[in-house]
């Protein structure tokens, strides 16, 4: 489990963390840890394109109402949205190199450009990204 001690600075948060919180997946504990800690003194960030995705897929686990719901909850913890007009040449060149999904190459560009560590899942386009500080809360996937 990770306290508050452990949490780094600054922390952007890839579209599986969130949606583990927002659906009460395993992992979401250690999840709102981080979103506790962004709250109260960690800068928090996250990328126009996953927000976008946490909005759709808990559209299709829920409703429409309950995603326009989480992106206003994700907006008031203080979270900042990184636009890809920001990150879009970080993108690229993740994509270029490691072919992840394109939101995870947008979650990877705006942990580069704010230099903060990207929490992320079990998600395997991350095993070979070294130049970013990557911090896993959970190694199976819900």
């Amino acid at each position: 489990m990770t306290t508050a001690e452990e949490i780094p600075e600054t922390v952007v948060f890839d579209t599986e963390p969130l949606v583990a919180y927002f659906c009460d997946e395993p992992g979401s504990d250690t999840v709102e840890t981080y979103i506790d800690a962004v709250m109260r003194s960690s800068e928090g960030y996250i990328s126009a394109v996953n927000i976008a995705e946490v909005h759709y897929i808990v559209r299709a686990i829920d409703s429409e109402e309950r995603a326009d719901a989480v992106v206003e909850v994700i907006e008031e913890t203080g979270l900042r949205r990184v636009d890809t007009a920001e990150a879009w040449r970080f993108a690229a060149d993740y994509k270029y190199h490691y072919s992840p999904a394109l939101g995870d190459a947008f979650a990877l560009a705006t942990a580069e450009s704010v230099g903060g560590m990207l929490l992320v899942g079990a998600d395997d386009d991350y095993d070979d990204i070294t130049d970013i500080p990557i911090e896993r809360f959970r190694v199976e996937p819900a």
